[in-house]
């Protein structure tokens, strides 16, 4: 055991760490560690994306996304599925461009071709959006958006459905 004076050291010493607030002998620590933080934060980006993750999951999941879209190309459809028609129709295009369009196969090829792509290690298109910005940009927006509009102009085969 501890002299009573090396323990009262201990006590004084101790009690500088802390900081007493005015709430009823409740004692905080004046500062968080850095290792502390960063732990704390990760913990609440990761609830964070459980959540998203599950409300995303849970509108199919629930019937929410109960509409269905339809590309027909070259005797192949492809289908998308959406909460409303317009996404219905935007999934099934980007389906249709990820897989069939000649377009977007001409970048993806000039992709895989450029050092981008080798540095990438020529992955198959689903993996290379993924790995380049500008591929993943023409896909979503630009291949989309002409697959839309050509399937309202009657350009390409399509349909939506909502029960």
């Amino acid at each position: 055991m501890l002299p009573n004076r090396e323990r009262s050291n201990m006590k004084t010493h101790r009690l500088k760490e802390l900081e007493v607030t005015g709430m009823d002998n409740i004692v905080f620590p004046k500062r968080i560690s850095a290792t502390s933080a960063s732990a704390l934060l990760a913990g609440l980006m990761l609830v964070g994306a459980v959540v998203a993750c599950s409300s995303s999951s849970s509108d199919s999941a629930s019937g929410n996304a109960s509409c269905t879209g339809e590309v027909t190309y070259e005797g192949k459809t492809f289908t998308g599925q959406g909460k409303n028609t317009e996404e219905a129709q935007q999934f099934a295009c980007s389906k249709y461009c990820l897989e069939a369009d000649p377009e977007f196969d001409a970048h993806y090829g000039i992709w895989l071709d450029s050092q981008k792509g080798r540095d990438a290690g020529r992955p198959p298109k689903k993996e290379a959006i993924y790995k380049d910005a500008d591929l993943m940009n023409y896909l979503t927006k630009t291949c989309t958006d002409k697959c839309v509009a050509g399937v309202k102009e009657g350009k390409l085969k399509g349909q939506t459905k909502c029960p």
